[in-house]
């Protein structure tokens, strides 16, 4: 829940014009035709858009707190927005897509923020070193010394580097965990109203995964890093878990939590 400017890192830029002749050699025409509407999707939300003049000189840890929920609401809003794409979470009972995205997104934020990491910097994209001294302020005074933000960070290197810098491996990821029922762990996440619909969106995106994947490596080298790659969510899971109880246990005060964004207020289960 790192917040950041939307512009993404083009980890693959120099293959960005060849990689339909390249995926219609290995994957059907389907195949080909969903990966390029994920792709054309997240960038028209994400790649294009006009980076926010955002303040981090704040003093004190309730106003950061609040400042913060602000920020990653608006971040949030664009996934949401994402996923709005995608014909198989559209086509779902609306109870069902709401349960997705109240259960789901917060561990989907971290994983889409891989899309920012820059491995030939080691940095994130577009940031200033006066910026990103602000920004340790910033975040030292929401997380104090919790160590999330330190566990935060490491995992996107990790999960980058897992994942090859690979945009379109991150983003079939991303589709493929929205449908993925439990991700949460929340003990107060309710049963779905259409089990099968939503498992066989599941399913249908792991096998794209799967099979872009077999794509560019073959089946050796995919099985292995498809089970690094679920090892790295299972990690995730238990990291989102651990925000979660973090930000139940700060908001503690009925004046906080009036004045933390009502969208963030549900991601994190606390409304």
């Amino acid at each position: 829940m790192d917040t950041e400017n939307d512009n993404t890192v083009q980890h693959d830029m120099n293959r960005s014009n060849d990689i339909k002749m390249e995926l219609s050699q290995g994957l059907s025409i389907e195949d080909w035709s969903d990966i390029e509407s994920i792709r054309s999707s997240y960038s028209s939300i994400f790649q294009n858009q006009t980076k926010s003049h955002r303040s981090y000189e704040i003093s004190d840890r309730i106003t950061a707190l609040i400042t913060w929920s602000e920020f990653a609401s608006e971040r949030a809003m664009k996934l949401i927005h994402f996923f709005q794409q995608i014909d198989e979470f559209e086509n779902l009972n609306v109870d069902d897509r709401f349960t997705l995205v109240k259960y789901n997104l917060l561990p989907l934020f971290l994983i889409q923020k891989c899309h920012c990491y820059d491995p030939l910097t080691g940095k994130f994209a577009n940031r200033s070193n006066e910026d990103a001294s602000k920004r340790r302020q910033f975040f030292a005074l929401c997380y104090g010394s919790s160590g999330i933000r330190e566990t935060y960070l490491n995992f996107i290197r990790s999960f980058s580097m897992i994942t090859d810098y690979d945009s379109t491996l991150i983003n079939l990821i991303l589709v493929m965990l929205l449908f993925s029922k439990g991700l949460s762990m929340s003990e107060n996440e309710p049963i779905l109203n259409d089990v099968l619909a939503v498992n066989k969106a599941q399913s249908h995106y792991a096998r794209l995964t799967w099979n872009y994947l077999l794509y560019k490596h073959g089946e050796k080298k995919t099985l292995k890093q498809f089970t690094q790659i679920m090892g790295n969510i299972a990690r995730i899971q238990s990291f989102t878990k651990y925000y979660r109880d973090f930000f139940r246990s700060e908001i503690q005060c009925a004046e906080l939590l009036e004045r933390f964004a009502p969208l963030m207020q549900a991601v994190l289960n606390i409304a």
